[in-house]
């Protein structure tokens, strides 16, 4: 799991995003935020889409980089 030392107190975690523009999604940026409800309102807040958080990227031996992500619940939609 990627985290990120905001100060020596608190551990936060990377949650990834997207956005509609035109009828298209896109990527949209990261959160660093220390939990899923705190990332929720701040995607809310900034009219983005919270798709999970990003929890292992593997190089594989081509160099190309693999992302895995937790999954979000079934029964949840975030926006």
């Amino acid at each position: 799991m990627w985290l990120v030392n905001w100060n020596s107190n608190t551990t936060m975690k990377i949650f990834l995003t997207e956005v509609e523009y035109y009828g298209k999604i896109f990527a949209g940026p990261n959160i660093v935020a220390e939990d899923m409800e705190s990332a929720t309102l701040v995607a809310e807040n900034n009219g983005l889409v919270l798709v999970g958080e990003l929890d292992t990227i593997v190089v594989e031996k081509s160099g190309e980089p693999s992302f895995q992500m937790s999954s979000m619940p079934d029964n949840e939609t975030l926006h």
